[in-house]
């Protein structure tokens, strides 16, 4: 008697345990998904916040007046570098969760 050859479907649940179905995640790899993802998120507007202030940045005369105290700097300019300093914390944060859930899942 011959053996019936086995299916796709078969074979991979053998070798995989099932592909369609997804386990759920554990809490380290959810802290680190949305880490990144925050990571990412304030990293798009610390650029577009650099790319505002390069062009709202004060020139010629102005530029000198902003430095005299005379005249103050246009907001964006101000509050460029601490939107880049958020960014820098959510990417370390963001890096510290990610090694975390690959300790975790060893």
């Amino acid at each position: 008697m011959t053996e019936r050859k086995r299916t796709l479907a078969e074979v991979r649940e053998q070798k995989y345990a099932n592909p369609k179905v997804a386990k759920p995640l554990e809490t380290h790899e959810k802290v680190a998904d949305a880490a990144d993802t925050a990571a990412k998120a304030t990293r798009v507007v610390a650029v577009a916040a650099l790319a505002g202030a390069a062009v709202a940045a004060p020139t010629g005369l102005t530029a000198v007046g902003v430095s005299l105290g005379l005249v103050s700097a246009p907001l964006l300019v101000t509050a460029a570098p601490i939107l880049i300093s958020i960014a820098g914390g959510a990417a370390a944060i963001s890096a510290a969760a990610s090694l975390w859930s690959k300790y975790k899942k060893r």
